[in-house]
């Protein structure tokens, strides 16, 4: 009896607890269909009206559907390519026992234990002297590239855990390394590269400072978050169009987010118990 007490009082806890993080959301949800002046003065309060009007002048006058497509875009292409190139170099390094693994290990997973923000100026300089600021394409690169090291960090100890017998036994049937990596090893990476895909599909999909400093004011490829940002400065708060903004841009990642949470965990508990 007590004990189901206990557990009684836990779930009302967790409960109280969710309801205040989930606070923040649900207040961007009520205040995006009110107007200015109701924002304002009755910020607490639900709206008089569930007008969609706000929706649809802010789809059309951010011009979402280009938003959206520049958005996925990146995602795509910067998922796709940390999950062609993560692995392969996560496999190589773990199973080749020398220093220069080690060393290139770090080296890899070294922006890891740096903050962002003390060399993203010099990489904005290195990629604008390479001509790649204020496109798609630089973006889609750095994007790759801050994604990777985590993305490493996580394979290499999950192939670590990877029976190398399996490797074994198809070299001795006549597999190259080639054919053995492609059919033994990364169908056995599925866990951990599903994870992987999912964090960086979020982490690439809500960035907004990476854009900004390579996008820049290049309206045509800034994503939606970048776009978003832009509606704010010393001036100017247009909370009437960014609210709304807000939620049409946080539904795709939280549909996302809900359907693919479990293979979050399953990919971490598998690297887990494997250790």
């Amino acid at each position: 009896m007590k004990k189901m007490k206990k557990i009684s009082v836990l779930n009302v806890i967790v409960f109280i607890c969710s309801i205040f993080w989930l606070m923040p959301l649900l207040l961007i949800f009520i205040n995006s269909f009110k107007p200015y002046n109701d924002m304002i003065q009755r910020f607490l309060s639900l709206p008089k009206s569930w007008s969609l009007h706000m929706y649809i002048e802010t789809w059309t006058r951010f011009r979402f559907p280009r938003l959206i497509g520049n958005t996925l875009l990146y995602t795509v292409c910067g998922v796709s390519m940390v999950s062609l190139l993560a692995p392969m170099a996560s496999y190589k390094l773990a199973r080749t026992k020398s220093r220069l693994s080690s060393v290139c290990f770090m080296l890899i997973i070294m922006p890891m234990m740096v903050p962002f923000q003390s060399y993203m100026i010099t990489l904005t300089r290195l990629v604008a002297n390479l001509g790649l600021t204020g496109n798609r394409f630089g973006y889609i690169l750095v994007s790759t590239g801050l994604c990777i090291p985590l993305a490493v960090y996580m394979i290499h100890g999950f192939v670590k855990n990877v029976p190398i017998e399996l490797e074994e036994c198809a070299c001795i049937d006549g597999a190259s390394k080639v054919r053995t990596y492609f059919t033994i090893v990364l169908p056995l990476l599925k866990p951990i590269l599903t994870t992987v895909v999912v964090l960086d599909t979020l982490s690439i999909w809500n960035d907004v400072i990476t854009n900004q400093l390579i996008v820049g004011g290049n309206a045509k490829a800034m994503n939606i978050q970048n776009a978003l940002y832009m509606q704010f400065s010393a001036q100017t708060s247009d909370w009437e169009h960014a609210l709304p903004g807000i939620v049409m841009a946080m539904i795709p990642s939280l549909i996302f987010f809900v359907f693919m949470q479990k293979h979050i965990v399953g990919g971490i508990t598998a690297g887990a118990v494997k250790g």
